[in-house]
């Protein structure tokens, strides 16, 4: 069949879904398209109109500010001394301030024909482009960018019984306060740009935003404009462009009359889509169901047996996929077991010496004390301190200590016997906890790992060691398991006394922490007690 396949399938239904709402699209943008073109051609000549009867309102009102200006006889007296017989030019300004500080302009100059600025000497920008103009001394309007921004400007000619005395010039800015006043005025929106860049806006962005008006249309804070540029009267090439924008989106409530066709296209897309849908379903649901529960036991945290099959379609091979998965999972779980034993191991051992860690000893005293009493034995604790630690480390450096500590460590191992727990307690401090029947064979135990470690010779960078060890030995009372924390500090502490014992008495000795209420103690006395086995016991 050509359609066996679910991918094939698939593909027809999305054919057949994207021909129906192709075709609902076409007669969309047909009709939208044609609304807004007429409505918003004809809307947005009718405004350009508009505004540009209020832009040249605004010029001639702005000349006729000037010509206002340059007809005062008393300015034209002043301006007639000044350049004739010169005089303080403050009067002027005062007199200027005081006769049409209320007219609507933003910035103002008064230049004599000698090119002195007699008024407005805080504006050299719009001082300066009026000069370089070759009809400096005629009455003008035009439009250029000063350092307050685009601005357009008037000038009218101070004639004084026939002769020029000079120009007057005022000028309006074209900013934001300006953009706004339009807006309101007329509708739509406003920009200046130059260069793709935003000088001005009322879009609500940003002022160095880039725009692409060019071409007619603009995107604009997710609304697209329809925009035209506004030909400003002597536009010079580098100034920036004036711009009004249309938002569509006002033209398109015109179209609310096509809603009803709209509504019985959409519901005849839902219900074919719908139909699709309920095939699929019916296609896709046996397979879908074998693997959801394939994946329900695999998120329980079984690994059920899963075979492959025969490839047939798409969900089949996927199918041998998730069996490869499940076998896949089975040996990840393998390895993260084995991953998990050897965490448990570093856990619980010293990583320079591979002994066991004071951690473990915490878990496993209990342990021993409780076999210790199942078999009527005594458990003990040595502790060994090697003496003279802290020399080699001051002599020879850190790096030759932990030589020193991995060979005791390592003789510590080829002397103990498999009943023997080895941890290094800290620094230069180990701990031996073993099981024995008296503190007599303990004691032989631990004068054997002396002399064993006395006669070991460490060699590190050309250099020769030799340690010797102390060693204090207690034995912990079997009847304190139920308080075997409390049990673990006191036969620590019994061993320890023992330790410094051994250290007072001159180091490289073992000492018995002797307490006669423990059944466990039984003095060791032999007659080479002293030559070979250097032991002393106290309390």
């Amino acid at each position: 069949m050509p359609l066996r396949s679910y991918r094939s399938r698939l593909i027809a239904y999305c054919i057949i879904m994207m021909l129906f709402l192709t075709g609902t699209l076409i007669y969309s943008y047909r009709y939208v398209h044609e609304v807004i073109r007429h409505e918003s051609t004809a809307h947005m000549d009718s405004m350009i109109q508009l505004l540009n009867g209020h832009l040249e309102t605004e010029r001639n009102e702005l000349q006729r500010y000037a010509t206002i200006v340059s007809d005062d006889l008393r300015l034209k007296e002043y301006m007639y001394l000044l350049t004739e017989i010169g005089a303080d030019t403050e009067p002027l300004e005062k007199l200027y301030n005081r006769v049409f500080g209320w007219l609507p302009i933003d910035r103002r100059v008064i230049i004599s024909y000698d090119e002195s600025i007699f008024v407005g000497a805080n504006h050299p920008d719009l001082a300066n482009t009026i000069k370089s103009r070759q009809d400096t001394f005629s009455s003008n309007i035009f439009y250029f960018e000063g350092n307050a921004g685009l601005e357009v400007v008037a000038t009218a000619p101070i004639k004084y019984r026939d002769n020029v005395l000079g120009v007057v010039a005022v000028s309006r800015q074209l900013g934001l306060d300006w953009l706004n006043h339009h807006k309101r005025a007329t509708g739509g929106e406003y920009f200046l740009e130059r260069d793709f860049m935003l000088t001005a806006n009322t879009l609500g962005l940003n002022e160095g935003d880039s725009v692409f008006p060019h071409s007619g249309t603009m995107l604009a804070n997710g609304n697209m404009f329809r925009v035209s540029k506004i030909d400003l009267q002597g536009d010079a090439i580098n100034l920036p462009h004036l711009w009004f924008g249309l938002s569509e989106a006002t033209l398109l409530a015109r179209l609310a009359q096509h809603k009803q066709f709209m509504f019985m296209l959409v519901a005849l897309g839902v219900t074919t889509i719908l139909i699709m849908g309920l095939v699929i379903i019916r296609d896709l649901n046996r397979p879908l169901m074998r693997l959801m529960k394939l994946t329900r036991a695999v998120a329980d945290g079984k690994l059920p047996n899963h075979n492959k099959l025969t490839v047939r379609n798409e969900f089949d091979e996927l199918s041998n996929q998730f069996a490869d998965m499940i076998q896949a999972l089975r040996d990840k779980q393998l390895e993260i077991e084995a991953t998990h034993a050897e965490l448990e191991k570093t856990a619980i051992t010293d990583s320079l010496t591979n002994l066991y860690n004071r951690r473990y000893l915490q878990e496993l005293y209990p342990k021993l004390l409780a076999q210790a009493q199942r078999e009527g034995t005594c458990m003990f604790a040595l502790i060994l301190d090697i003496d003279h630690f802290k020399k080699i480390n001051d002599a020879h450096g850190h790096i030759a200590g932990d030589q020193c500590l991995i060979q005791f460590s390592n003789e510590l191992n080829r002397i103990s016997r498999a009943n023997d727990f080895l941890f290094r307690m800290g620094g230069e401090e180990f701990l031996i906890v073993t099981l024995g029947e008296n503190i007599r064979d303990t004691a032989a135990f631990a004068d054997k790992v002396r002399i064993a470690i006395e006669n070991i010779t460490i060699e590190y960078q050309g250099i020769i060691m030799q340690l010797t060890v102390s060693c204090g030995i207690s034995c912990a009372q079997a009847s304190s398991i139920e308080m075997a924390s409390l049990g673990l500090s006191q036969t620590l502490s019994q061993a320890d006394i023992a330790l410094y014992q051994a250290k007072n008495e001159g180091r490289n000795k073992v000492c018995i922490f002797q307490d006669r209420d423990n059944a466990c103690f039984d003095v060791c006395k032999t007659k080479n007690d002293r030559v070979n086995h250097p032991l002393t016991a106290f309390k």
